[in-house]
């Protein structure tokens, strides 16, 4: 067993650990592991999945942003988005909510809220409604309340997607995007992340790239210059997903993992090829001297303790899902009438 894994966050296959899978995750205990919508088939089988992944010592993790990015919309019907929320005034009582159920199926960290900017072209054809507004204030504004929501029942956010993906042309899933250099834009771009990131304690780096070609994730000037020298952000810092598309031409999942690490992310996501999880913690100690791992294993460390002190500090919701999946449901009707 190696100390390195504990700098991973793994995704698994479907809604039951495969004994690989159980293998792997007991040789390679990872800090972290991330479900997806692959992962929900009922409430029941959520609950039993991730008290066996918790009783592994692992943080569970989940992107419930709601609207387009919705993994318990088979368990709780659809969430309402993080723009309508906003748009209607109610982004705190969506955080509750999202909160409440992450709480309910025992998820320590929703990977949410977006900070990204919504802007016409760009953000508004890729991500559309997980952004909360074009202007940074307003984003900020959003974004504070949904944590806040979050907070009050015991779960953890994380702000996405640093340095901001607003100006992207391209969707990061499938291709490189390089934003232009343009300083006053990129100000606005950040402001909502020197807002929101104390209080959200991680940050998650994207992997779009600057005019120099190298993706935020993998490049020591955004992800530890920027972000840590700049910004002075002392929290966590995740990787997307290093199996996107717009890492396809920086080597395969190994070399990724050890450039990410290398630039100064901490977190480092495999989130669907979890039997090249082995290789990526090899290639992280061969190639990342270990006062960087030790760097990032001691901001894990601390990040882990304020996620789980916030969890044990709330009890779990105790009502019917039925109750809470007809607020839910409540909150994105209301916000979808006509003022």
């Amino acid at each position: 067993m190696s100390e390195t894994s504990r700098l991973f966050g793994v995704g698994i296959s479907g809604p039951e650990l495969t004994e690989r899978e159980r293998e792997i995750l007991r040789e390679h205990p990872p800090r972290a592991v991330i479900l997806f919508a692959r992962n929900v088939a009922s409430a029941e089988q959520l609950s039993r999945l991730t008290a066996e992944i918790a009783s592994s010592g692992a943080i569970v993790c989940l992107d419930q942003e709601g609207g387009r990015v919705d993994r318990l919309r088979e368990v709780l019907g659809e969430s309402i988005s993080l723009l309508a929320a906003t748009r209607a005034g109610v982004p705190r009582l969506a955080g509750e909510l999202a909160g409440e159920s992450c709480a309910r199926f025992g998820v320590h960290v929703d990977l949410a809220p977006v900070v990204d900017r919504l802007l016409p072209g760009a953000s508004g054809r890729i991500l559309s409604d997980r952004c909360a507004a074009e202007d940074p204030e307003e984003v900020a504004q959003a974004a504070t309340e949904f944590l806040d929501g979050l907070h009050s029942r015991g779960v953890s956010g994380c702000v996405k997607h640093f340095p901001g993906l607003g100006r992207a042309e391209l969707d990061t899933h499938h291709a490189l995007p390089r934003i232009a250099e343009d300083p006053d834009e990129e100000a606005r771009d950040l402001a909502p992340f020197a807002a929101t990131m104390e209080l959200a304690g991680a940050v998650m780096v994207s992997h779009a790239a600057g005019p120099d070609g190298t993706p935020a994730s993998l490049s020591r000037s955004r992800a530890t210059g920027l972000l840590r020298e700049a910004l002075a952000f002392e929290g966590a810092a995740f990787t997307d997903d290093l199996e996107m598309g717009a890492l396809a031409s920086f080597g395969g999942l190994p070399q990724r993992s050890a450039l990410a690490c290398a630039a100064g992310c901490d977190l480092l996501f495999v989130c669907s090829r979890i039997d090249e999880y082995p290789s990526c913690i090899r290639e992280v100690e061969l190639r990342v001297p270990p006062p960087r791992r030790d760097e990032a294993a001691a901001r894990l460390d601390a990040w882990e303790r304020k996620v789980r002190r916030l969890a044990e500090g709330f009890p779990v919701p105790a009502r019917p899902i039925e109750r809470l999946a007809a607020d839910i449901a409540a909150l994105r009707d209301a916000a979808a009438r006509p003022a």
